[in-house]
C-alpha cells in the first residue's frame, strides 16, 4: 500500500536522524538502556511463544486442529500423493510394456 509505505518512510527517515544526534548515540550507549531494548524486542517473541503454547491448549481442549497441525498434515497429504502419483506410473509403465 502506498500509505504504508510513505509512513514507513517517513518513520525511518525521522529514525536516522534521531541516530545521528550526538545526544542520542550517547544516550544509546549507555548498557542499562540496551539491556532494556533487548528485553524488549525479545518480550515480543516470548510473548508469541505464550500465546502459541495456550492456542493449542485451547484448540486441544476444544477439539481443534492447531496451525502446525494442519500445516503436518498438508505435507503428509502432499507426500502421499506424491506416492500415489509415482506408483500409478509406474503401473501404467508396467502395463504398457510386453511381458517376456
Amino acid at each position: 500500500m502506498p500509505v504504508i509505505k510513505s509512513i514507513k518512510d517517513v518513520v525511518v527517515g525521522q529514525a536516522m536522524r534521531l541516530a545521528g544526534s550526538p545526544r542520542v548515540a550517547k544516550f544509546a550507549s549507555d548498557p542499562r538502556l540496551m539491556n532494556v531494548a533487548m528485553k524488549a524486542l525479545s518480550l515480543g517473541g516470548t510473548l508469541k511463544s505464550g500465546m502459541d503454547r495456550a492456542g493449542g491448549v485451547a484448540a486441544g481442549v476444544l477439539g481443534l486442529a492447531t496451525q502446525q497441525e494442519v500445516a503436518n498434515l498438508r505435507a503428509t497429504i502432499q507426500q502421499l500423493e506424491d506416492t500415489v502419483s509415482t506408483l500409478e506410473a509406474k503401473t501404467a509403465a508396467a502395463r504398457t510394456s510386453p511381458t517376456p
